[in-house]
């Protein structure tokens, strides 16, 4: 009996060591692959709307009768990422970003009133067809920002060229630039014109702003020295990026994608 329970013993003992081992080397390979500093740039891609005081568009919107609709976001960054370990990165950026929201005008007819600035104030063309005839008006804010972003390791593929992490982060910012871009439909144009660019976007934008992220980062090591990574991201704006008496809060689903070369 001894003898049988000693060599039952020895199959389990060997596999508890090649698990053990695995594990090792798994974790020793992982460490080897990690650069301690990496660097490069980055677009940034997404969609983006607010929510809007109710008191906002008195003004404009009773008489405009817009609605809300999506807006194009755009930007692009230089990243440093900072190894704090096996298991977590800090990703620290500089660069440009357009935030916004959109208002939309549909089914223009003659008389129907338009944004003050845009043309005389309302449709004067009697002879064009009604049908189609639309306003998109985009609200933009031109910030330089500095987002800073901890990407906590989730999981990796078998052969160590993807890895999988989770990030979260928070980006203050600087407003450059707000204004108000009206764009007409194709086909439709008022005084001549199928674009108008408003110096302001008719709200007191704050001059210092904070977002907040939330996604992952998936990285594709192609070799020791560069990196792809595609980083989709929700963000929102807990604090109004206008003043209280036209409060404004942007949303965005955004994609950062870019490259990064480590430092060894």
């Amino acid at each position: 009996m001894k003898t049988m329970m000693n060599w039952n013993l020895k199959p389990i003992s060997k596999l508890c060591l090649l698990i053990a081992l695995s594990g090792f080397l798994n974790v020793n390979v992982q460490a080897q692959s990690k650069s301690k500093l990496s660097y490069g740039l980055g677009v940034n891609l997404g969609l983006g709307s607010a929510i809007v005081g109710s008191d906002a568009y008195k003004t404009y919107s009773d008489s405009v009768k817009s609605s809300t609709t999506a807006h194009y976001n755009k930007g692009i960054h230089a990243w440093l990422n900072y190894s704090l370990g096996k298991k977590a990165d800090l990703q620290i950026g500089l660069g440009f970003q357009q935030v916004g929201f959109a208002r939309k005008q549909t089914n223009l007819q003659f008389k129907n009133p338009t944004y003050p600035g845009i043309g005389v104030g309302f449709i004067e063309d009697v002879f064009s067809p009604n049908s189609g005839r639309e306003i998109t008006y985009n609200y933009r804010f031109n910030y330089i920002q500095i987002p800073v972003i901890l990407n906590t390791y989730l999981g990796r593929s078998g052969d160590f060229k993807w890895v999988y992490n989770f990030s979260t982060g928070i980006t203050p910012q600087i407003l450059v630039k707000h204004q108000l871009v009206a764009n007409c439909s194709p086909g439709f144009k008022i005084d001549s014109k199928d674009q108008f660019k408003l110096d302001s976007s008719g709200f007191e934008a704050r001059r210092i702003s904070t977002s907040l992220q939330i996604g992952m980062n998936i990285e594709y090591h192609d070799t020791k020295e560069k990196i792809y990574f595609f980083q989709p991201l929700i963000g929102f704006y807990p604090i109004s990026v206008t003043r209280s008496t036209n409060s404004s809060y942007p949303f965005y689903f955004a994609l950062n994608v870019g490259m990064l070369f480590n430092n060894k």
